[in-house]
Order: structure tokens, then sequence, then C-alpha cells
């Protein structure tokens, strides 16, 4: 039973660790083709766009991880998710109103695939 649950645990956290590097990823190649298309403004919002909603699911994987035994309910998991979603809109909000050069384009595209990118991610098994 302990091996069956420990197993799970490792599946589970490997298919999240896969969702964040597919995230991670999907950002650089937005802030590449900002930076090629709309300029150093473009790519900066670009980059921020993206890590707005990649450096959260970090942290909520990374806090899964260090409290993999003890936090492995579903109040746990929706308490992580909870705070992963606050800390995106707080780093929208903040974006917004402190980064004056923000191409509002680049920001949003770029935030939009990488919120999409853990859909390609879950879906290519290895």
């Amino acid at each position: 039973m302990f091996l069956q649950d420990g197993l799970k645990t490792i599946v589970f956290m490997k298919a999240l660790r896969r969702v964040v590097f597919c995230q991670l990823i999907a950002c650089l190649i937005c802030t590449v083709a900002a930076l090629a298309i709309g300029g150093s403004a473009a790519a900066v919002s670009s980059l921020l766009g993206g890590a707005v909603c990649a450096l959260p699911s970090f942290l909520v994987i990374f806090l899964m991880y260090l409290t993999r035994n003890r936090a492995a309910s579903p109040l746990g998991i929706f308490v992580f998710e909870f705070i992963k979603v606050s800390l995106v809109i707080l780093g929208f909000l903040s974006v917004a109103l402190f980064y004056k050069e923000l191409n509002w384009l680049a920001f949003i595209l770029s935030a939009g695939v990488v919120l999409l990118s853990h859909v390609f991610a879950l879906a290519s098994r290895e």
C-alpha cells in the first residue's frame, strides 16, 4: 500500500515537472518571437507575461515536493492552487502598475501561451 502511494506520488510529480518545463520553454519561445517582431520592449513584456504564469507554477511544484508526505490531501492541493492563482493575479497587477513600457499584446499573448502549454505537456506521454 505504502509503495503504491509512493509510486503514484513520483509519477504525479514527474508530470508536474514536465508541465513547468514546458511552461518555461513556451515563455522563452514567446520572448524570442516578440524580440524578433516587436523589439526589446515587446520581448521584456513577453518575458514578464510568461514569468508571471510560470514562476507561480514552479513555486507550487516546489512546495508540493517539500510537503509531499504531509499535504497530499485534496485540501492541500486546493491551498497550493489558491496560492498559485493569487500569485498570478498579483503578478499581473504588479507588472501592469509598475512597468510603464508594457506592450500589452506581447504580455497577454505570452501569458496565454504559457497558461495553455500545460495542455500539450500533459498530452505528450513519455
